[in-house]
């Protein structure tokens, strides 16, 4: 076992205790398996990144001030493009302090899968500005995925989680290596 692989397995597990411990009580009172916790992930504010029939869902904490949050989803294209993989950005607003008011701003949107992109588009020249109206109606969905990353022991963005090849729960802090990227999309990398 490899010292990268022992310090996934290690996260994958602390990954599974914290979740279980930050569950719901309704879920806490179904079994705590990744079950339970991919569900606890689904009742969040996410914003949804490829196609709706995408063999792969995956999970990723996502702060509009963050390069490494902008570089997952350049090493994620190709898997999205070719429709396999459906990122859903958990936002958050842990950087600056224009971090929660640009994430409030994208959750809020007509277009939240739209805004999210000209964010990403715009990211060298400071993203999106925030609109005021919108973050006022949208910033609490923003603090309580703050609080959801924060229980869940996350500390990085991106944080990604996902169904290995084991059809167990893991989780990927920081942006992932290239070699990672095929353990974590489920498949190789479509040319």
């Amino acid at each position: 076992m490899t010292p990268n692989h022992t310090g996934a397995l290690q996260l994958a597990a602390g990954l599974l205790l914290i979740l279980a411990l930050a569950l719901p009580a309704h879920a806490q009172q179904q079994t705590m398996d990744g079950e339970a916790i991919w569900q606890t992930l689904e009742d969040s504010n996410w914003v949804k990144d490829g196609a709706d029939d995408a063999e792969r869902i995956i999970y990723t904490f996502t702060d509009p001030n963050c390069p490494y949050c902008d570089q997952f989803r350049e090493q994620a294209a190709p898997w999205i493009e070719a429709g396999r993989v459906q990122l859903r950005h958990i936002m958050v607003g842990i950087i600056k302090k224009s971090s929660t008011p640009k994430a409030a701003t994208i959750l809020g949107s007509e277009n939240p899968e739209a805004k999210l992109a000209v964010n990403r588009k715009a990211y060298e020249s400071g993203g999106i500005e925030p609109e005021e109206a919108i973050v006022k109606e949208t910033e609490g969905q923003v603090r309580e995925n703050n609080f959801l990353m924060r229980d869940l022991g996350a500390r990085a963005t991106p944080t990604t989680i996902y169904w290995d090849g084991n059809d167990e729960l893991a989780a990927k802090q920081g942006a992932p290596r290239p070699r990672e990227m095929p353990d974590i999309m489920g498949s190789p990398k479509p040319e």
